[in-house]
């Protein structure tokens, strides 16, 4: 992320794990999304490379 609003770092991480939830909710339902924002495409990467490294 470029920037990064959140004062805290728990709060960064909430919103992640917020996001992914959103993603692999979908993908669960399967239903393909695209990534809204800095936020979700952060978690989308980070899902991305848990996956890969299963």
């Amino acid at each position: 992320m470029t920037r990064d609003y959140e004062r805290k770092t728990a709060h960064a991480e909430a919103m992640i794990k917020v996001a992914m939830i959103r993603l692999m909710a979908a993908r669960l339902a399967g239903e393909e999304i695209e990534p809204h924002g800095p936020i979700e495409t952060e978690a989308a990467r980070r899902l991305a490379d848990d996956l890969i490294s299963q």
